[in-house]
């Protein structure tokens, strides 16, 4: 039986649907590093350690877009939503199955340098609360 990869999501920011730079969609479900250490008591007797790291329980969300007049408007306008903007993330397959990935509370955290060029593109970085499964 052959699988369908994840290659052309369908973005949508706050239920605006968005078209991107293709294959330049990645993100971290917020699921956070572990850190892992070793407890000695001597003479070679030891065991590890595992702590969840919770500074690092983010989701992030990154894309490029190619920058139009709306498109400007609309960075502008997630970057005065801090921590409101909802990422959701969708596929439908051949088969009837789903991709769904929602981020919710999320902010566009980088300084977004616009490339208005005929070529150029746009970052954008979101990071929020952990993703959902859906």
């Amino acid at each position: 039986m052959a699988f369908k990869s994840i290659s052309v999501p369908a973005i949508r920011v706050n239920d605006d649907l968005i078209r991107i730079v293709p294959n330049s969609f990645m993100y971290a479900g917020g699921e956070g590093e572990i850190t892992v250490r070793s407890a000695s008591a001597g003479s070679g007797n030891s065991e590890t350690v595992h702590s969840e790291n919770a500074e690092t329980q983010i989701s992030r969300v990154t894309f490029d877009v190619y920058l139009d007049a709306d498109l400007d408007g609309n960075i502008r306008d997630w970057k005065a939503n801090i921590g409101t903007n909802t990422i959701k993330v969708d596929q439908q397959n051949i088969n009837g199955d789903s991709f769904i990935r929602v981020f919710p509370g999320t902010s566009l955290m980088n300084e977004v340098e616009r490339n208005a060029s005929a070529d150029g593109v746009v970052s954008l970085e979101f990071e929020g609360d952990a993703m959902i499964i859906q």
